[in-house]
């Protein structure tokens, strides 16, 4: 049975996702350079094409009630939702409490980090 608000949150951690990315690149954050990771244009915009395919399809998997969709959910909620945050607000606090713009990385990963974790734990419940 498909369990319509499991798959509504993913569609709003989907929403979410897509929402943090063009803020994003608004700020112009793909032109970072942390360390050894140069992250180019090119670099960003394919990384951004995989995450939405990668969520799309797991929002297909979903629908259909595949085991296959609940446990790449489970990845994509931990990594792009949850991990993401942790993420962002390393780096908020490494370069000393600034952000690029109002909204990109740190303000915006907060509500997609709260999504995140609604959706993980509705993940977990209907795997047991």
């Amino acid at each position: 049975m498909i369990n319509t608000t499991l798959i509504l949150s993913y569609i709003l951690f989907i929403w979410l996702i897509i929402l943090h990315t063009f803020e994003e690149i608004s700020c112009d954050i793909m032109e970072l350079e942390l360390g050894h990771i140069k992250l180019t244009k090119n670099r960003y915009l394919i990384g951004a094409s995989l995450i939405s395919t990668l969520n799309l399809g797991t929002l297909a998997l979903l629908t259909l009630g595949l085991p296959t969709g609940y446990y790449l959910g489970l990845l994509t909620t931990a990594v792009f939702g949850i991990f993401q945050a942790l993420v962002h607000t390393v780096g908020y606090f490494l370069e000393g409490k600034k952000s690029r713009g109002l909204g990109a990385g740190f303000f915006s990963s907060i509500p997609l980090a709260i999504v995140g974790v609604a959706v993980f734990i509705q993940l977990i419940r209907a795997i047991l």
